[in-house]
């Protein structure tokens, strides 16, 4: 049995979640105004949601015009105390019209409401193996790491995952498969050095499979992943988005090329690999498209496009 609703308001969408103080969750995304893209942060209940929550938030860079931004991933104290009582950490994207690149990283640290501190993360610096990044959008932070993807100017299919070390302060890039992804990411606990990050690869025949990895902060060192199909299912291209901990295991929130959200529940092994899963699709009523963006507890957020219309409006399903 599933119970679904819409969430936020008319083009507002939902990307990314963590636990906040109290009942409460900090969500992250997207509110776009007038065609533009502005990065959204809200706190409070998931549904129905308080618009008095919701934070429109606009990079300030000096000498930088801000023509777009989205926040991808959220961090609060409640996991990771060195963010600050009353703040959040978020990340992800923005453009600015003085930039060479396309898409710039994006990190916001402060007061949910505005008037943090905000820092330009490109991937690797700006340039990768010599060549210059034109895309880094970063989509998840837990504890001390970031995780995100990035491309090259002029290079065709360079699209790969890298991560960012906050208290290092240096980049890794993930060599794993090609056209690796990482979208989500877990700290097994809080101040530890290992983490779970989820997202998808190249893997085989060309049929893209969602990823999922352990990383060794202080070892800088990734475990042996492992990739999945949805509904086990080896052609159908599945990836994952979102991570959260579950009672033996882990919840994931995953999408399918066919527009389908799927919420995954991911049982560990007792030597610490990750198990066979248990596949649920989900479409919301009368939709044409369904996304599943982020997961928490047992709620699966996205958003969804109603079937003979034009508007996109985000949902929160709970999955019994």
């Amino acid at each position: 049995m599933t119970q679904s609703t819409t969430i936020l308001g008319s083009n507002q969408f939902v990307t990314g979640v963590r636990g906040a103080a109290g009942p409460g969750v900090v969500l992250t995304g997207t509110s776009v105004v007038d065609g533009v893209q502005n990065a959204l942060l809200y706190q409070g209940p998931i549904a129905p949601t308080d618009p008095d929550g919701v934070h429109i938030l606009t990079p300030v860079f000096d000498g930088q015009t801000i023509e777009g931004a989205t926040f991808y991933g959220p961090d609060t104290p409640e996991f990771n105390p060195a963010i600050g009582k009353g703040n959040v950490r978020a990340v992800g994207s923005y453009l600015y019209q003085e930039s060479s690149a396309r898409n710039n990283g994006l990190l916001y640290e402060g007061p949910i409401a505005g008037g943090g501190t905000w820092t330009e993360l490109n991937a690797g610096g700006g340039t990768v193996n010599g060549q210059a990044v034109f895309n880094t959008i970063l989509h998840s932070t837990m504890g001390d790491v970031v995780v995100g993807n990035y491309d090259l100017v002029g290079v065709p299919f360079s699209g790969n995952a890298c991560l960012y070390n906050l208290r290092t302060k240096a980049w890794t890039i993930f060599d794993i498969a090609p056209l690796t992804s990482a979208y989500g990411i877990w700290q097994t606990e809080p101040g530890g050095s290992d983490y779970v990050i989820v997202g998808g690869a190249q893997v085989g025949h060309g049929a893209n499979k969602g990823l999922i990895v352990r990383y060794d902060a202080r070892k800088n060192e990734f475990g042996r992943p492992q990739f999945y199909s949805a509904f086990n299912h080896p052609t159908l291209v599945t990836h994952f988005e979102g991570i959260t901990t579950a009672d033996g295991g882990y919840h994931l929130a995953a999408m399918t090329a066919q527009g389908i959200a799927v919420f995954c529940e991911l049982p560990v092994n007792a030597d610490g690999s990750f198990g066979t899963p248990t596949w649920t699709g989900f479409e919301y009523p009368n939709s044409m498209l369904t996304t599943g963006n982020t997961i928490y507890r047992r709620t699966m957020m996205g958003v969804f496009v109603e079937d003979g219309g034009d508007g996109v409006q985000s949902y929160a399903a709970t999955f019994k």
